[in-house]
């Protein structure tokens, strides 16, 4: 199959907005960087196109490293640091950078999310989950809150800060938290109130909703996880209606909800279909 390009599923990474508009819940913003595509991004992209990066985050945890490699604002100083205390493992930082523009050093941590808003619940924070009901963004929040951002100032952790010629204080800490968002059925008004209303990239449906829908004559493509940053445009191979159903099965069989590209006369779209 003629699926998108890994150059195609980088830039789909950056543009995929953050779901903070500003500061929120005390957490500090990351200012993502413009990126240019250059022959040598190119290369640096197509070296890690291979099955450990399969799983989606991370494969968008090798996308950022590789646009801040190629950003003029920051510099790389190291990544995915284990803090390790005899022989457990307390936590990782996702990335310590170093900004030219301020002149400090910056803890990262780099968040990339799907969620569907369920309207059985009582706030728009309660109600991002994700397609599986396996997660959440307030459970995300709380993590970030209560342990990966703690962890920068954990003892253990100063030993490889002190090699990396830092202190915890001098290191302000940032968050990166790249989201896709989708809405129930048609419904997409009223939702984002309190985040990034250009996350929204589409709806949700159960099985029953999607058939009465009459989409039988459009071309759909389920892609896996690795595409999902991509825009539907970038793709050029589809499979039909009575195909799509029978990989929705498919995937009903193990929990799973897929996410559908499907492709019209009029354009390009892209949805999810649960099975709860």
């Amino acid at each position: 199959m003629n699926l998108p390009s890994i150059l195609d599923q980088f830039q789909g990474f950056l543009d995929t907005p953050d779901m903070h508009n500003s500061r929120q819940k005390n957490l500090e913003a990351f200012n993502f960087p413009e990126i240019n595509i250059t022959n040598e991004l190119v290369q640096d992209l197509e070296a890690l196109d291979h099955p450990r990066n399969s799983v989606l985050g991370k494969r968008m945890e090798s996308f950022f490293e590789i646009a801040i490699k190629h950003s003029t604002r920051y510099q790389l100083i190291a990544s995915n640091i284990q803090v390790i205390e005899e022989k457990r493992t307390l936590g990782e930082l996702d990335f310590l950078l170093f900004d030219k523009l301020t002149s400090r050093p910056l803890h990262v941590e780099l968040v990339y999310k799907l969620y569907v808003y369920d309207l059985g619940f009582s706030s728009e924070d309660q109600g991002w989950i994700g397609p599986n009901r396996r997660d959440s963004y307030l459970e995300k929040i709380d993590k970030l809150k209560e342990k990966q951002f703690p962890l920068l100032y954990r003892p253990e952790t100063l030993e490889y800060l002190k090699q990396l010629d830092l202190s915890p204080e001098s290191v302000e800490q940032q968050l990166c938290f790249k989201a896709q968002l989708y809405s129930p059925g048609s419904y997409s008004t009223g939702i984002l109130k309190k985040n990034n209303s250009n996350c929204l990239k589409g709806n949700w449906y159960k099985l029953e909703e999607f058939l009465k829908m009459e989409w039988n004559e459009n071309l759909f493509l389920s892609p896996p996880k690795k595409f999902w940053s991509c825009d539907p445009a970038k793709n050029s191979s589809w499979i039909s209606y009575s195909e799509l159903i029978d990989e929705i099965n498919l995937m009903f069989e193990k929990k799973k909800a897929p996410m559908v590209w499907m492709k019209t006369s009029s354009g390009y779209y892209r949805f999810f279909i649960v099975w709860w």
